[in-house]
């Protein structure tokens, strides 16, 4: 025999509609167990994407540190210049 999950049993949103909306009744999604009791649409997983992912903060973190570095060295090479038409 097989085991059946009542899902009739199951914690539901209940998130409310907006004031204006034609919708009267409140979210009857399955909710999350993420804390929060929500479902996925009203607040499930949080989606990360463009300028706020790991791989493109890791990125401009790393472009940041090279700009600085030609920056550094583009002062050093300057006073080189400097240091070297004062020999002369």
């Amino acid at each position: 025999m097989r085991f059946r999950m009542d899902f009739s049993k199951l914690p539901r949103c209940g998130a409310k509609p907006k004031v204006n909306s034609a919708r009267t009744l409140p979210c009857r999604h399955v909710a999350l167990k993420n804390g929060n009791g929500r479902c996925y649409y009203h607040a499930g997983r949080p989606l990360k994407h463009g300028l706020y992912t790991k791989k493109s903060y890791n990125e401009r973190t790393v472009q940041r540190c090279l700009i600085n570095d030609l920056r550094h060295t583009a002062e050093s090479l300057k006073e080189f210049i400097k240091s070297q038409k004062e020999v002369k």
